[in-house]
């Protein structure tokens, strides 16, 4: 009666395991563009997306729309390892710069827990994504869910809630994806920003 028992409890133990795969491992080095969507502000704004995790940094290039005459874009450059962040003006090239937030890697965290698996697209032109969530380090009361594709691990779509609030979020979207840097230069700093000065917060959304 009580090896019965036990090998239930081991066949129930088993089939929990094989509904959680182990989390993927992301590319460590990526070139792609991306989206993001400020919820509370409703606006997008999109970049040309540069993520070094080997050297924990990433620049992020944001294209200028035509359509919105007047508005400033700008170039994002953070360094987590030197612990800065630079803003560059693309027109004026004037730059400030800020402590960035904690670095956080584009990945599924150890502690991660399995949303689901889903397929994008339909018949003949799909793939299977698995969404993952978890906590945000440093933030009370922030999560984030993020779904990277099941063979190659490329990230897709990242959703940060922030005070347990769904409308003060932030969505990010990855396209166009190419592993490795292609540009090392693109993480030049230009010599705009060695005067640059100090400012105390920093978004990648305009307001």
């Amino acid at each position: 009666m009580l090896q019965t028992i036990l090998l239930a409890v081991l066949l129930c133990f088993v089939s929990v395991q094989a509904q959680n795969p182990t989390p993927c491992i992301a590319p460590s080095q990526f070139h792609a563009r991306a989206s993001l969507y400020d919820h509370q502000a409703d606006f997008v704004n999109r970049y040309i997306y540069i993520y070094d995790a080997a050297n924990r940094r990433r620049v992020l290039f944001e294209e200028m729309d035509v359509g919105m005459p007047g508005q400033k874009f700008y170039v994002y450059m953070e360094f987590a390892n030197e612990n800065v962040m630079y803003q560059i003006d693309i027109k004026s090239r004037e730059c400030t710069k800020s402590i960035p937030r904690p670095w956080r890697p584009i990945g599924i965290p150890g502690n991660a827990t399995f949303e689901g698996e889903m397929t994008l697209g339909g018949p003949g032109e799909s793939f299977v994504v698995q969404e993952w969530s978890d906590k945000i380090p440093y933030r009370h009361n922030a999560m984030f869910y993020i779904q990277f594709s099941l063979v190659n691990c490329y990230p897709i779509k990242m959703v940060e809630v922030s005070d347990n609030n769904v409308t003060n979020s932030v969505t990010t979207t990855w396209y166009d994806l190419v592993e490795g840097i292609p540009n090392p230069n693109d993480f030049i700093v230009p010599k705009e920003c060695q005067t640059a000065k100090w400012e105390k917060v920093m978004k990648l959304t305009h307001k």
